[in-house]
């Protein structure tokens, strides 16, 4: 990160014998276990801190480009202020149990920041599931098997209580962070749904399966199966932003809750999920002399305008596709491009702005920016 004109830290001084004792208290429950009465002097001095706590998507996975992270880009595009540090904790497959337990917890709170953003639950055992197996299963057209997945993440009511904790624990040390930092900000970022809302499908697939001809029907009866997978995936998507939610909540109830902010970006990539580009080749002999092939081509079941990277790929067999209503299926085969899990350069830009604008529960103090002392105009951010 380029070098940046600093400006003088607030004086915390020493710290209180009962905050030593209420903090190690609260580490022993957590099983962190780091000396939080010295903690390293990591920042500069006279600079505002700013850490990024997260997984894939703060890590930009991905992206080519680290510049292009939320994090970096709400630096340059928004903080600006010379005299801030950014140090970006992201880091691939982290979940909120590793977050506690493997030292990014402890590492942020040595940072002393002065604004905190935590996005880790998605890679969670089994969540991390939408991206892999519900994944592929919809890369490969098993949409049954898509929906038996998502079904089964949203049933386990362990994990979505342990994440609870997990968020209780990380952010009862930010309100101890408080009694050194008092400005601090802490911003809990919910997570997108990369894949397209049920309603939007229909209609491009029923569009590609017509062009096929002599298997319209088992074409059909396959891909109608993707809307119901889509629904679970997506109220998976939902319980995970609303366990954050909750988290959250309480400590907005408590002492300058209104500097606990939840930033939820998942309705602003509703229509900029990923693209999902699928072609289907078929040969079909009519005795007794013709073969003739029925293909369709470049069709986005996706959405037009993705914030996602284009990075996975599938050729599945589809093995859906016999019989032929009219004649003998000789070949089919398929390929499906330009899938993504992650955000994009833009869709990362669309976090950076939502949380800069996120509101706050204090009324006529919204949105975030202005708790951090910048006083633009509030905006709606990523349209």
């Amino acid at each position: 990160m380029r070098s940046r004109q600093r400006v003088a830290l607030r004086s915390s001084g020493p710290m209180p014998k009962a905050f030593v004792v209420a903090a190690a208290i609260v580490l022993a429950v957590a099983g962190l276990g780091w000396n939080m009465a010295n903690p390293t002097s990591s920042a500069f001095a006279g600079c505002m801190i700013y850490v990024a706590a997260g997984d894939d998507i703060a890590n930009g996975h991905d992206l080519s480009d680290d510049s292009k992270r939320y994090p970096e880009q709400l630096v340059e595009d928004h903080i600006k202020t010379p005299g801030w540090c950014l140090y970006n904790q992201g880091k691939n497959g982290q979940t909120s149990s590793s977050f506690v337990n493997d030292g990014g917890l402890a590492n942020a709170y040595n940072k002393r920041p002065d604004l905190i953003t935590i996005q880790v639950g998605e890679q969670n055992d089994p969540v991390k599931n939408l991206l892999d197996d519900c994944f592929d299963k919809v890369k490969d057209h098993q949409f049954l098997d898509a929906s038996s997945c998502a079904a089964q993440i949203l049933a386990n009511a362990s994990l979505w209580d342990n994440m609870k904790k997990n968020y209780t624990t990380i952010l009862q040390l930010t309100r101890i962070m408080q009694m050194q930092r008092p400005k601090l900000v802490t911003a809990v970022v919910n997570y997108p749904n990369p894949y397209p809302q049920a309603q939007d499908v229909i209609s491009p697939y029923t569009q590609m399966c017509t062009q096929l001809v002599d298997t319209i029907p088992t074409c059909l009866q396959r891909w109608s199966q993707l809307p119901p997978a889509l629904i679970l995936i997506d109220q998976v998507y939902q319980k995970l932003n609303e366990t954050l939610k909750d988290a959250v909540a309480t400590f907005q109830t408590g002492p300058n809750g209104y500097r606990w902010v939840y930033v939820d970006v998942y309705p602003k990539f509703k229509n900029h999920c990923m693209k999902m580009n699928v072609s289907i080749f078929t040969t079909v002999y009519h005795p007794p002399t013709t073969v003739d092939a029925h293909n369709s081509t470049n069709n986005n079941i996706g959405c037009s305008q993705n914030w996602f990277t284009e990075t996975y790929n599938g050729s599945r067999l589809p093995d859906y596709l016999p019989p032929a209503s009219n004649g003998i299926l000789l070949t089919f085969t398929q390929v499906t491009t330009s899938m993504g899990k992650y955000p994009n350069a833009d869709g990362q830009q669309c976090i950076a702005d939502a949380i800069w604008d996120a509101d706050t529960i204090l009324p006529g103090q919204t949105p975030l920016k202005w708790i951090l002392g910048y006083g633009e105009e509030s905006k709606d951010p990523c349209n």
